[in-house]
């Protein structure tokens, strides 16, 4: 039902898909350990909208214990977020287009 996209400084996109907001914080907890792990680096600061997954005291309390700096983008502007809401726009027109192609009914477009 959901998706969240990470995107790095070179502009590399990871998605995941969550069955529900609240998976937020696990799908980032792999992401930070797949991305570590795979290039040896520590994830130093997180930008992200104010949504409700993101300001968790569970969310901040993982950045805090990894010395990961916290950046909540300004409300209603997501221009200052630029790069991930135009690639989340994108997939989602992608993901329209798909459903459209096979015919399948209106009950698959809802979300997007």
């Amino acid at each position: 039902m959901y998706f969240i996209s990470f995107v790095d400084f070179s502009r590399k996109i990871w998605v995941q898909l969550l069955k529900s907001k609240d998976e937020a914080l696990a799908a980032f907890k792999r992401f930070h350990a797949f991305v570590t792990t795979q290039t040896g680096r520590k994830l130093k600061c997180l930008r992200t909208d104010n949504g409700g997954e993101y300001i968790s005291a569970e969310f901040q309390t993982f950045c805090e214990i990894l010395g990961i700096k916290r950046e909540l983008t300004v409300p209603y502007s997501p221009s200052s977020n630029g790069v991930a809401e135009r690639y989340n726009r994108t997939l989602c027109e992608r993901v329209r287009c798909m459903l459209s192609t096979f015919h399948l009914s209106h009950h698959f477009l809802r979300g997007y």
